[in-house]
């Protein structure tokens, strides 16, 4: 029996339309929990030597689909499972199962079972979302090896005819082995635009989903018809005639225009009336250069070092992080890349980078507190590294979470104290190093004019601006609703940056979420920002929404927004502005 029709609003994470049946996926976000068996003291050795042998066929099954996936992706989506052989190998992570299996005498199953939980947990809990998918990434590995524990081997998804696929997660494994001559598209209930499954996705060119309601996989049937909406999240259960015809024109519109702004990406993104606006991509990781440079981006206008420091006992070195700040410049050309300093938050890592724990870590040591106060180490080890490599490209500098002009200050001391003894040690490092500051806290929204005679350009933060302005957790579902990037109040701070920064002759980009979003692009392009950052699949949409509209027209947006009451008179205005320009980029 087939449901009623109805429509569901998810979070779309790879662009695109499927209309087809349902085939129901049964997994589970986290392992299923192994009976605590106890192991006799003489069973100890076999326990490991069987925990080695299916860490050995996991190894051998990632290797074997990376290079099968080379033959069909691009190589830098196929390299997602270098991270994942990775992880079968983590000293952390093996020795928290060795230690299950050797001190507690646990059964591999419970030991890998417990060290996954507590990991995936750790990074589950992290405030940024990049870093929080990496728990998908540990359950994933987990999950291979616990099926070769059990010499269980069926990572295949079976499928009679073109189906889209439903169900609570999709890992990347899975992901991978779809068949793409039979998935339509896929609707899951846990990931993000960040995880790897979406990343998978949007490589392999199917519409995808997620954060669907949990308990809708299991009300659905092989019967079931969907309309998967990759590009608003929607979701129509069983639509009538006239609505699928809609939505099958919808696709073609879409696809035509897909192929228009692909052709676009050689063209500069400046109003009609000839304002340019730069557009930079934002970057997680050095293996996604070729994605960044093939999105016709002018550089890198963040790219998050965070992930350096992720899963390991020792901090990253000198050397090891010269070689990748060397590669990434080499790699840009003379495209500017932007480097972020270490941004971590009090929920974001173990005691390996914290001292004390912290009651509450988002007021707490964050970003630019922790490596001046606690850490003053990690940036030293960073800056000389960013420094000596500052000489193969066009490097900036930003430093997070900044809040007082003694903060930049103390950095500045340090770059002369670190380039004097880079002088003194005969090593080469760039003379003069560009940087700027993240403006993402009201204290340096206000502090704007103060901080932009020590600096070279700021860059908002949009995420947390929102979140530290309207005293919120964006993580929170239950505050949400004030979640809102056009809010007045934001509006207001992101102006008197602006001014601030003009007034001093340095430029200011934007590199939150908000500059991907193409309603809200008039009141950034209106308030006189120079650059916007953000993933290399949102840059054609924007460069399509600059190009239609006049800086007059924004300005005059822009201004109008400023008197607003509220976020959604805001965005109103600032959508009917992109209505008129361009409406063909808010139909899809």
């Amino acid at each position: 029996m087939t449901q009623p029709s109805q429509t569901i609003q998810a979070i779309a994470v790879s662009p695109g339309i499927a209309i087809g049946r349902v085939l129901r996926l049964r997994t589970h976000s986290h392992l299923l929990e192994p009976e605590p068996h106890k192991l006799a003291p003489e069973e100890v050795e076999a326990e490991l030597k069987r925990f080695h042998t299916a860490q050995e066929v996991t190894r051998k099954q990632l290797t074997e689909l990376r290079e099968r996936l080379r033959t069909r992706l691009n190589s830098q989506d196929a390299d997602i499972f270098e991270a994942h052989l990775l992880l079968v190998d983590d000293k952390m992570f093996v020795g928290a199962v060795e230690k299950g299996i050797r001190e507690d005498h646990y059964t591999a199953d419970y030991a890998l079972y417990q060290a996954t939980e507590h990991f995936a947990a750790v990074f589950s809990g992290m405030e940024d979302e990049y870093l929080r998918e990496r728990g998908a990434d540990i359950r994933d590995v987990a999950s291979r090896i616990m099926d070769n524990l059990s010499e269980a081997h069926n990572h295949e998804i079976g499928m009679d005819d073109r189906r889209i696929i439903v169900g609570n997660s999709l890992s990347p494994s899975e992901t991978a082995q779809l068949d793409q001559g039979k998935v339509l598209g896929f609707a899951v209930e846990t990931g993000s635009a960040t995880c790897h499954a979406a990343i998978l996705a949007r490589s392999m060119k199917l519409p995808a989903v997620v954060g669907i309601p949990p308990e809708l996989p299991d009300s659905l049937s092989a019967a079931d018809k969907l309309i998967l909406d990759g590009y608003t999240g929607k979701i129509i259960i069983n639509p009538d005639a006239r609505t699928e015809e809609a939505y099958r024109l919808k696709a073609e519109a879409a696809g035509a225009l897909y192929n228009k702004l692909e052709q676009e990406k050689t063209l500069r993104p400046e109003t009609t009336d000839g304002f340019m606006v730069q557009l930079a991509a934002n970057l997680d990781t050095p293996e996604k250069i070729e994605e960044v440079k093939g999105s016709g981006a002018c550089g890198i206008g963040l790219f998050r070092t965070e992930y350096l420091f992720l899963n390991r006992v020792q901090p990253p070195d000198e050397e090891e992080q010269f070689e990748v700040y060397k590669h990434l410049l080499i790699a840009g050309g003379d495209n500017p890349v932007i480097v972020r300093t270490l941004d971590v938050g009090g929920d974001k890592f173990n005691t390996n980078l914290y001292r004390t724990a912290e009651q509450n870590p988002f007021l707490g040591l964050r970003g630019i507190r922790l490596c001046l106060h606690e850490r003053r180490d990690l940036l030293e080890t960073q800056l000389r590294a960013l420094l000596r490599a500052g000489i193969y490209g066009n490097l900036r500098v930003m430093l997070p979470m900044v809040s007082s002009v003694q903060e930049v200050l103390d950095v500045r001391g340090m770059l002369e104290h670190l380039a004097t003894q880079l002088d003194h040690e005969g090593q080469e490092y760039v003379s003069r190093l560009s940087l700027g500051v993240m403006i993402e806290t009201p204290a340096a929204a206000l502090l704007a004019e103060h901080f932009a005679p020590l600096v070279d350009f700021f860059s908002i933060g949009t995420n947390d601006l929102v979140q530290y302005t309207m005293a919120i957790d964006r993580s929170n579902e239950r505050v949400a609703y004030l979640y809102r990037p056009t809010h007045p109040a934001i509006l207001e701070l992101i102006r008197r940056t602006v001014e601030a920064a003009r007034r001093n002759n340095i430029w200011v980009s934007v590199c939150g979420q908000v500059a991907a979003e193409v309603r809200v692009v008039p009141l950034l392009v209106g308030l006189g920002v120079h650059e916007l950052s953000m993933a290399p699949a949102s840059i054609p949409l924007v460069r399509r929404a600059i190009r239609s509209m006049s800086m007059h027209e924004a300005e005059k947006t822009a201004q109008e927004a400023l008197r607003c009451s509220n976020a959604g008179d805001a965005l109103a205005l600032s959508e009917a502005l992109v209505r008129r320009c361009a409406p063909e980029i808010l139909n899809i």
